[in-house]
């Protein structure tokens, strides 16, 4: 009995094994890429900018394109380490864009009441600017008047 009791746990303990980690693949590690890509694109849709993000996964995608040049020379290793650092590099941007949405979210409002408020400011200061300009033409064009008289009587009393 002892004996039947240790094979069938032994037999539970042997189909019921850890998922095995699989080396990523090339085509795994773009899906993910093109997925960051979207999430960001989302993020530049609603107002956000985040370069620094961008540029690092760029540098994933070159990681990524290093490895597929490692794979086609044979170097299958290298380029198993490569991917790993895409996917990496590509994780650690994915975990940044929630709090860059939320940041995004957050100024959004700022940025349309700043609008809303520099509207009239712009037409206030542009309507005095004119008002100085045209002022200032007609002091001009005064000048330039007398200017004449002064000459006009010059001659005359000649």
């Amino acid at each position: 009995m002892l004996i039947l009791a240790f094979v069938l746990v032994l037999g539970c303990l042997t189909s019921v094994r850890a998922p095995q980690a699989t080396a990523p693949t090339s085509k795994d590690v773009t899906a993910l890429a093109q997925e960051a890509y979207g999430q960001l694109a989302q993020v530049y849709r609603s107002g956000g900018n985040t370069p620094e993000l961008v540029g690092r996964l760029n540098d994933a995608l070159e990681l990524i394109q290093e490895a597929r040049i490692k794979r086609l020379s044979g170097d299958q290793a290298g380029a198993v380490v490569l991917e790993e650092q895409a996917r990496v590099v590509i994780l650690g941007v994915m975990s940044e864009i929630p709090s860059v949405q939320q940041k995004v979210q957050r100024e959004s409002p700022d940025r349309i009441i700043m609008t809303i408020l520099c509207v009239p400011v712009v037409v206030v200061l542009s309507t005095f600017v004119f008002y100085v300009a045209l002022r200032t033409w007609r002091w001009y064009e005064k000048a330039r008047l007398f200017e004449m008289r002064i000459v006009e009587n010059k001659k005359e009393s000649d």
